[in-house]
């Protein structure tokens, strides 16, 4: 009885740790063709960002992107072309010392529409040129017309399949 017993207890371990699906290393999300791809498109997403450089991941963002910021509001929606002119813009390329923190959340499939969403944690720091000019010299600060920015929240990107690659539509 006690052997059975024993056999009982490690087949039932050995189908427990046969079964358990690999998950990317530090998230929740299994690891998959499709969930390594997009977590790829999103890193090169985050090295064009923090290097100002949208060549980097353009490749990777489909012709149909429009974002509507999160706004019932027109004026503010972004479609490709948009986004193309803002990367291009010098708002865009005279922030200085960009860095982003992300924390991956969550990805989320449905796989009948060949699409994908990302949930992610951001936060962005950079310098850009300040509006206010400096009040006063003081000897310890040496003021260089510039003024930290700091932004965070969570995010929701959205990719598709587009000729057998994920590409952002949305969330950038």
């Amino acid at each position: 009885m006690k052997k059975i017993l024993m056999l009982m207890i490690v087949f039932s371990m050995f189908l427990t740790v046969s079964c358990n699906k690999k998950m990317i290393k530090g998230t929740n999300i299994e690891e998959t063709p499709d969930s390594k791809e997009i977590l790829t498109v999103f890193g090169y997403y985050l090295k064009g960002f923090k290097e100002q450089n949208p060549e980097i991941f353009l490749e990777y963002v489909s012709k149909e992107y429009y974002d509507t910021n999160g706004t019932d509001e027109a004026d503010d929606d972004i479609d490709y072309d948009k986004l193309i002119e803002i990367l291009n813009s010098d708002a865009y390329h005279s922030l200085e010392k960009v860095s982003m923190t992300t924390i991956i959340k969550d990805l989320f499939f449905n796989d009948a529409e060949d699409k994908a969403e990302l949930i992610y944690f951001y936060e962005v720091r950079f310098k850009m040129k300040s509006s206010v000019p400096p009040t006063e010299e003081n000897a310890f600060i040496q003021h260089d017309g510039m003024t930290n920015q700091k932004l965070s929240e969570n995010n929701k990107m959205k990719f598709v399949k587009e000729d057998g690659k994920w590409k952002i539509v949305s969330g950038l």
